[in-house]
């Protein structure tokens, strides 16, 4: 008998300490998860520096883009902080604007901020997956020759990381992957759009049908009123003296270019397919106007297609703060009195630097 009673207290010893292990991780894991829910269910103050810690500490996603891309919690930290640094760096005060994230409403303007963030990082991923779907891949050597160019366009290589480092806190690296990289993709996918999107050949083949039934001998009036989707189309195609800087970036380069413009010449804008006739030139004091009247075809732009293949993406924002609303393809605030700020924000933005940069 006190042999056996020794046996059992010598295995006793010997659980006992595995038994205390597991139930340390059981209660560690728990409490994580409590921790976790607590951050980001919640508005408490506990939950609120909980949030603070584990953005910073550990990997956990802000957002989810098609069930297995991750977009990191701690991520959306640092954009926001560079935000801030920004705003903090710069003196909107020479142009009568005002920005102080430091008050109540500021800090309703910082979540705005922390939205709009979080909409360009889906909305990044979102092209970058895009974009290898199509056989698109940017290598590191294609980044490294455009971070050349942009250092020599902006100046010396000191000079540019100075600046970064000032007014955002960030590298060179951090140039590269928040901005030159996602902007290289979205460059390579648009341009790979307009190549091969059915609609844009459909509005194209339009453009040239109703130049060819001016060829014919219709007159302008008649054209526009058949093919043109503009606005001027009620009035013939007339669209009266329009200043240069009111017009599209393309047909200013055809218009007032250094080759001589030709009339009835088509010219391809981002929205579309635009036949264009000058009537007149004169100068308006300091900027030269013309007298034009058009036909114009539109296509489906780059932006409209993007946000079409978005809404057909699984995006879940597991923080509590945002949801995501996938009938217009666009991050929300869950909190219905953020949203009526920012609306009425956004309505009375003159002088606002937050809402308009």
């Amino acid at each position: 008998m006190t042999k056996h009673k020794k046996q059992v207290d010598f295995d006793e010893i010997m659980i006992k300490p595995k038994t205390l292990a597991i139930g340390g991780v059981v209660v560690l894991v728990v409490a994580l998860v409590v921790a976790i829910f607590l951050a980001y269910s919640t508005k408490t103050s506990p939950g609120i520096r909980l949030k603070a810690v584990f953005s910073k500490n550990l990997p956990l996603p802000v957002a989810v883009v098609n069930y297995r891309h991750w977009l990191l919690a701690s991520d959306l930290e640092k954009n926001l902080a560079s935000v801030q640094q920004f705003y903090a760096t710069q003196n909107f005060s020479q142009a009568g604007m005002r920005i102080d994230f430091s008050t109540p409403d500021g800090q309703k303007r910082l979540e705005i901020k922390k939205k709009e963030l979080l909409q360009k990082m889906v909305e990044d991923k979102a092209i970058e997956l895009l974009a290898n779907e199509k056989g698109i891949k940017i290598t590191q050597a294609q980044v490294d020759k455009i971070i050349n160019q942009k250092l020599q366009e902006f100046g010396t290589a000191d000079e540019v990381k100075k600046d970064l480092l000032t007014s955002y806190g960030w590298s060179i690296e951090d140039f590269k992957m928040r901005v030159v990289l996602p902007g290289m993709y979205k460059e390579e996918l648009e341009k790979y759009f307009n190549e091969h999107d059915a609609n844009s050949a459909q509005a194209h083949a339009a453009i040239m049908q109703a130049q060819k039934a001016l060829a014919s001998g219709k007159t302008f009036a008649q054209v526009a009123t058949q093919y043109s989707a503009g606005a001027s189309k009620e009035k013939g195609g007339e669209l009266g003296w329009v200043k240069k800087s009111q017009l599209l970036p393309e047909l200013q380069t055809a218009l007032f270019g250094t080759t001589e413009f030709e009339n009835g010449s088509v010219i391809e804008s981002s929205i579309g397919f635009h036949l264009v006739e000058v009537e007149n030139r004169k100068q308006d004091g300091d900027e030269a106007t013309v007298q034009l009247r058009q036909i114009f075809v539109a296509k489906k732009s780059f932006a409209d297609w993007l946000a079409s293949q978005m809404k057909k993406m699984s995006v879940l924002l597991p923080t509590g703060e945002f949801s995501w609303n996938s009938k217009d393809g666009v991050v929300e605030f869950k909190d219905s009195n953020l949203t009526k700020f920012e609306n009425e924000a956004r309505a009375n933005a003159e002088g606002d630097a937050s809402i308009i940069f």
